[in-house]
């Protein structure tokens, strides 16, 4: 707990550092303060206007995306805390209009006066509510940040700001005869001009240039110091872009031996956002240093996506590298500018100092590894985001101009208001309606820009909605989106959108699910349907996922096949000739090695129902090829899954005495989050575990029997992990008991807070499934082995 105090201390030491010196990023620095520190999920600080508008200064990476830095709002909940005479005022009145995360949180508003420098609004949001504990320390916490923004206020903005104007407006000057110089030798290229005449012109253009990318540079270092730099995020596909950037080098590159190689390691998003503008700027500044740096060899690129929000760009080349003392001073104001012999690009001598200011602008971070006659490595990590399916789906509407009306076909009015959220966020002007019936009268009023058509509607299939819209005149060219929306405990965001073509069954989105719910990747499916195409659709889709398709048309052939296999699954058609659908399962069933196997039936046939008394019981789900609602098809197999992920009850697994049996516990509110844990752990045969829903509930578990191991998660209801882990150590015979922490929104310092607190190890969520399975293995053999 000293440790603990006094990383806290060190942490606020860092911030009146910070302040003094001016620092553009404290506010950013302040919000990872109140996360790491204080637990709270998110945090924004909002400056206030003379106009009383609120303008976003600092944020933390949980936020929602419209919080920009810089970006303007307005609640008149929040102005309504600056008109009472204190110095700090908190508040969780339900009013308030800005809502910190996209996640359903408890959120209040933090009001700091500032007296002559202005104010300042902290908005903060955590899963619980606000205790009394929690608003006193609250005050405490305004009055030591009240005195850092007073200093930061008044040591770096006021200062900045006459200086930033003087530079702008001597860089403006310059500019205007610098594009003369440049117009006229353009005009001079155009002359009949002797081949030294045209060599000093294309001198003087290009110096021209050179200085005017200098002025750019001046006048953009110039908007950091006054807080006027801005971050613009807009969508692309990152491989297009990085590949073009890439080519742009290649294609200028003919006179030097210098191999550029292009890498993206894992999955990449199709579409995600960032700020191209400035990332292109810091990826051209450094490839051009390279390239000076390069004579021969070759320049790597490698990107990879980092916990769904960090983006990790590695540049690294076989350079002849660079002291000690260059790499301490790269980033400096025409530090490495004259190095290099062979000029190439078109670098400034601010280049650098710029792109470093760009990358902390855009929540990131750079580092330089080199050595002499060891080349030079850039590591680069920028914050990115991710776009959910709902957003990826949304982004190929036609863009809105004239004709922005979409129609929305939506039933769920939670579901329509958040549809209808990012349609007006994105220009878009959404018209609902939530029936059939409204939706065919619309089309005849009106052709919309767009349709988007939820597929389960009260009155009417959504399969047939669809054709019935696209024989209308009207809509017949009009572009439809079938969305599936699904709302998770906890939170109120889309989980997806699948683009649907009209046919009778979604065949893949059966080996979807199925690889969503961590099927092994070398599981066995059997599959038998005397519909050969049928078949092979599904055969082809099973593979292309990663599992082992056993395909077989004819029935009776297929107890032969699977004699000697191994089965994870089954997939049977009812109607089928010779042997139909019923007599083999029955086969399949009386076999002791299959009596387990979960057996999904996979049918077109009209009159099965009183067919399947003669089976019942022997097959888990039934599934109509005729229906064509993806929903079903979904629910069932979801269904059919979980079932045998079910953890055992705490008496069951206390009743086992097995001294090699590995006991686990696993504490974890969210329910999502229990069925991947448990699934992982069950697949790698650890089959002994109790699941909990708070500390307090795993406080009352290991007083009742011995666990091997403990995986906690810190964010809990009721009792949270870090105050469940701490109790837990002062029990004897769980002082040297491993408990791993699992924790979403990993920040930095969070892995020492957790070992601080009786952590034996840390995983931060998403959860990697090896790791996790690799760091439960190697305790658990330890626990064994000790036992």
């Amino acid at each position: 707990m000293l440790i603990s105090k006094y990383q806290t201390l060190k942490l606020y030491d860092n911030l009146v550092k910070l302040a003094l010196k001016g620092a553009q990023d404290l506010p950013n620095n302040i919000c990872s303060f109140f996360e790491s520190e204080n637990h709270y999920e998110a945090c924004v600080i909002f400056k206030l206007n003379q106009d009383n508008s609120l303008k976003v200064i600092g944020k933390s990476g949980n936020v929602k995306r419209a919080y920009e830095i810089n970006s303007v709002f307005d609640c008149p909940a929040c102005k309504s805390l600056t008109v009472k005479p204190t110095s700090f005022n908190f508040s969780t009145q339900p009013g308030c209009e800005l809502e910190a995360t996209d996640y359903v949180m408890y959120e209040g508003c933090l009001f700091i006066n500032l007296n002559e420098s202005g104010s300042v609004l902290v908005k903060l949001a955590k899963k619980t509510p606000f205790t009394q504990n929690e608003k006193e320390e609250l005050e405490i916490l305004a009055g030591l940040l009240q005195n850092i923004f007073k200093i930061w206020l008044g040591n770096g903005q006021n200062n900045n700001s006459s200086l930033s104007k003087l530079i702008s407006d001597i860089s403006h000057e310059l500019r205007t005869p610098t594009n003369s110089i440049m117009g006229f030798a353009s005009l001079l290229n155009e002359d009949n001009l002797s081949p030294s005449q045209a060599e000093y012109v294309n001198t003087l253009k290009e110096n021209a240039y050179n200085h005017l990318s200098l002025l750019n540079d001046l006048i953009d270092l110039a908007k950091f110091e006054s807080n006027q730099a801005k971050e613009l995020k807009v969508s692309v596909n990152y491989k297009h872009f990085i590949t073009e950037i890439i080519k742009s080098f290649q294609d200028k590159f003919p006179l030097k031996e210098i191999d550029f190689i292009n890498l993206f390691e894992g999955d990449f998003p199709e579409i995600f956002k960032i700020d191209t503008q400035k990332l292109r700027y810091i990826l051209i500044n450094l490839i051009n240093y390279s390239i000076r740096l390069t004579e021969k060899g070759k320049i790597t690129l490698t990107s990879t996506l980092e916990n769904q929000n960090k983006l990790h760009i590695k540049l690294s080349d076989s350079s002849e590298g660079l002291s000690s003392v260059k790499v301490k001073e790269f980033f400096q104001p025409f530090a490495i500018f004259d190095l290099a012999k062979y000029k190439f690009g078109n670098i400034t001598g601010l280049g650098l100092t710029l792109a470093k200011k760009y990358v902390e602008l855009l929540n990131g971070e750079i580092d330089i590894y080199s050595a002499p006659g060891k080349g030079t490595t850039y590591n680069l990590k920028l914050g990115v985001d991710v776009m959910n399916p709902i957003e990826t789906q949304l982004s190929s509407l036609p863009k809105p101009g004239k004709k922005n009306r979409v129609l929305v076909i939506e039933d769920d009015y939670a579901t329509s208001k958040l549809l209808s959220n990012y349609l007006n966020k994105w220009g878009y002007e959404p018209v609902i309606v939530n029936s059939a019936e409204q939706t065919l009268n619309s089309i005849e009023k009106e052709n919309f820009l767009a349709i988007l058509l939820d597929i389960v509607l009260p009155d009417s299939n959504g399969f047939d909605l669809m054709k019935r819209i696209r024989s209308h005149p009207n809509s017949k060219r009009t572009p439809v989106i079938v969305c599936s929306i699904e709302a998770e405990e906890q939170k109120a965001f889309l989980m997806g959108a699948v683009e649907y073509f009209v046919k009778p069954i979604q065949y893949n989105f059966l080996v979807e699910v199925l690889q969503s719910y961590k099927l092994k990747r070398d599981s066995n499916i059997l599959i038998v349907d005397d519909d050969v195409p049928t078949l092979n659709l599904i055969k082809e889709a099973v593979q292309q996922a990663g599992f082992t398709p056993i395909a077989e048309p004819v029935s009776a052939k297929v107890m032969e096949l699977i004699e000697d296999k191994e089965l994870d699954l089954a997939i049977v058609d009812l109607e089928m000739p010779t042997m139909n659908g019923f007599e083999l399962i029955k086969a399949i069933k009386e076999n002791p090695k299959f009596s387990k196997l979960p057996i999904v039936i996979y049918t077109g046939k009209e009159n099965y129902k009183e067919d399947l008394k003669e089976i019942d019981g022997l097959f888990e789900h039934l599934l109509e090829k005729r229906s064509s609602n993806i929903e079903d098809l979904a629910d069932t197999v979801t269904a059919m899954i979980n079932k045998f992920d079910e953890p055992a009850s705490p008496e069951e697994v206390a009743k086992e005495k097995d001294k090699d049996t590995v006991k686990i516990l696993l504490a974890e509110d969210y329910k999502h989050s229990q069925i991947i844990v448990t699934r992982l752990l069950k697949k790698n045969n650890f089959n002994h575990i109790v699941v909990v829903e708070n500390g307090a509930e795993a406080l009352e578990q290991v007083k009742k029997q011995k666990f091997d191991l403990i995986l906690m998660d810190m964010q809990m209801p009721v009792m949270n992990g870090f105050e469940a882990m701490e109790k837990i150590r002062m029990i004897p015979e769980y002082k040297e008991t491993p408990i791993i922490a699992l924790t979403a929104f990993a920040m930095k310092g969070d892995r020492e807070k957790c070992l601080d607190a009786g952590a034996t190890d840390y995983i931060p969520k998403p959860i990697d499934s090896q790791e996790f399975v690799n760091r439960v293995k190697h305790y658990t053999e330890n626990a064994v082995t000790l036992a």
